[in-house]
């Protein structure tokens, strides 16, 4: 489990770019002791970008033949490349959404606020001891209450931070999760939002059922599974059984979505054809740039 390796920077929206142009041009560029004169921002900036990179599971760290330590581009980071590397569609938005709060191991508190953390809103100090009793019991090593709260500051920030029309498009200080509508912008409190349902991308809803079935191999969830359990739609998105009810009605009445959405005594199940979820999300690129 890994707190505070983010240098107290949260995601922008242009970084993953620069990171991937300047990987695919030195894959040990993060290793490079004036990389951040090449990319154009701080060292500490570099640091956190490093971070963000595994986090979202955009890039894996790994040894070349010569037994270095370089970056690749996972199978998700070049999808990323090759698609939407600014970041400027919804779906891609919310998949970086979803494998990062799902990422356990690299991005502890998002998991925990996301999956674990039952209530919809707290009080900011209310919320550290939460997370502080969580790593107790989790986590076999002491980690500072200053640690966490500069992991929940940036996760704050990271979901409302919002782009202004007068940024420099290389200045840009917004988030790529904060058109998500997460969570509330407010100073005393963490307040968990529903998005609205038109503004959730149904091709990232299916993305997120696939990566979870293949995950655990399983091909039917139940339509309280997905309100209830981790890595799920409910939990990682917010949405009400409602929200739930209908989107799974609106994947069964579409071909694109081999599913199929069943009611057997009171329980509410969705059977699907598993396949791949990177291979499912080329596809869905490939449809959206052909509209």
């Amino acid at each position: 489990m890994k707190f505070g390796h983010h240098q107290s920077f949260y995601l922008r929206v242009n970084w993953l770019s620069k990171a991937m142009k300047r990987r695919n041009e030195d894959p040990q560029f993060f290793y490079d002791e004036f990389g951040f004169e090449k990319i154009g921002l701080g060292k500490n900036m570099v640091k956190s970008l490093r971070y963000w990179a595994v986090a979202t599971s955009v890039m894996a760290e790994d040894k070349n033949e010569d037994g270095k330590s370089i970056h690749q581009l996972t199978q998700f980071g070049q999808l990323l490349f090759d698609n939407d590397r600014f970041i400027r569609l919804p779906l891609t938005a919310a998949v970086l959404h979803c494998l990062m709060v799902s990422n356990k191991e690299q991005a502890t508190t998002w998991y925990w606020y996301f999956n674990e953390y039952g209530h919809r809103s707290s009080a900011n100090d209310d919320l550290l001891a939460a997370l502080q009793e969580w790593v107790k019991q989790h986590h076999k090593r002491e980690v500072s209450a200053n640690t966490l709260k500069r992991d929940l500051d940036c996760l704050k920030q990271m979901y409302t931070v919002q782009a202004k029309s007068e940024d420099d498009p290389e200045e840009v200080v917004a988030s790529p999760f904060s058109g998500l509508n997460l969570l509330y912008d407010t100073k005393e409190q963490f307040v968990k939002r529903s998005p609205d349902s038109q503004h959730i991308d149904l091709h990232a809803l299916y993305f997120n059922l696939l990566y979870y079935c293949g995950k655990y191999d399983v091909n039917s969830v139940t339509l309280e599974e997905i309100l209830v359990k981790p890595m799920l739609w409910g939990k990682l998105f917010h949405l009400s059984s409602n929200q739930i009810l209908e989107a799974l009605e609106l994947l069964h009445a579409d071909s694109t979505y081999p599913v199929k959405f069943v009611r057997t005594n009171q329980i509410y199940s969705l059977n699907i054809e598993v396949e791949d979820a990177y291979v499912f999300l080329r596809k869905a690129y490939a449809w959206k740039a052909a509209y």
